[in-house]
């Protein structure tokens, strides 16, 4: 991976780590009497990665699923 040289500081952020994912049945149902479940994915690595991206800045999230 190269960065351009424009004259000015670029950085790139590379975020190691798992992510979460948080199954929620919808309408505070049991998890025993629901049908479907809502989905939520986070994990501090994938949160810092999601916020520089929406600030414009160049970041990546890299994990490993076994």
């Amino acid at each position: 991976m190269g960065v351009k040289d424009s004259g000015q500081n670029t950085h790139i952020f590379i975020t190691i780590g798992e992510i979460m994912l948080r199954l929620t049945p919808p309408n505070h149902e049991k998890i025993r009497m629901a049908s479907s479940f809502e989905a939520s994915y986070g994990g501090s690595e994938a949160n810092i990665a999601l916020a520089l991206a929406n600030l414009g800045i160049d970041s990546t999230f890299f994990t490993v699923v076994p």
